[in-house]
């Protein structure tokens, strides 16, 4: 048996990894969002917002021997697309909060947790594009995605017991990309480019990326490097 934990499995990409998985008898899930979608006799649900101040512990060692067991960090927000010095204090402080502090403490956990497990343990971090390239008006997305890039590399050469993965899923059909096209045209200048991948058929569906992301977790052993783009699978 396998046991994953993913955050933000009630929607997009994570509730796609989520179900996908659940279709092997060998996996069980374990989501952590705010609220519940799936219905499953192989899935538990912790009801936990992750952009708030919170710190409980949700991993248990498992009572049964786990081949493997894999913490997918796929929970993030946008944030307010407009430029740095029009963000409030606070939207600041939720964004960063729930893109990088939320993953880091759930990295942290997991490597208390399962450092001296038997299992093979895996923690995948959902990446993005945009952590390599600035855009306009997303500063704190931007910029904690790169983090979360630099704490998979890091965490990883840390912890010989725990392999760290940081995967962007290139541009998919998910709410954040909805965010994003309602946007001020006046504060986000990439407005229409970001309109046109939906009108021209650009954005991959949640599905088709979740399926690339589950292939890559059942054949890690041929992936020795930490980051990764969904494109390059």
């Amino acid at each position: 048996m396998n046991v994953y934990y993913i955050t933000g499995a009630s929607s997009g990409i994570g509730e796609a990894i989520a179900e996908l998985l659940l279709e092997d008898s060998n996996n069980m899930v374990v989501g952590i969002a705010r609220s519940r979608t799936i219905q499953h006799d192989r899935y538990k649900h912790h009801f936990i917002d992750l952009s708030t101040n919170w710190f409980e512990t949700i991993f248990k060692k498992p009572t049964f021997k786990a081949e493997k067991i894999i913490l997918i960090n796929n929970a993030g927000s946008i944030g307010p697309i407009k430029p740095l010095h029009e963000h409030s204090e606070d939207e600041i402080k939720d964004n960063y909060f729930l893109n990088i502090v939320a993953p880091t403490i759930l990295c942290k956990q997991f490597i208390t947790s399962f450092s001296d497990s038997k299992s093979k343990c895996i923690v995948l971090n959902i990446s993005s594009g945009a952590g390599k390239h600035p855009i306009h008006s997303w500063s704190t997305y931007c910029s904690s995605k790169s983090a979360l890039d630099m704490l998979s590399l890091t965490a990883d050469l840390e912890s010989p017991n725990v392999k760290f993965y940081s995967i962007a899923p290139g541009i998919v059909d998910t709410p954040m990309q909805d965010e994003i096209r309602d946007a001020d045209e006046n504060h986000f200048p990439e407005l229409n480019r970001f309109i046109g991948y939906k009108k021209d058929g650009e954005l991959s569906s949640p599905l088709e990326v979740a399926q690339k992301y589950v292939d890559f977790l059942n054949n890690s052993t041929k992936f020795k490097e930490v980051l990764y783009s969904v494109r390059d699978l």
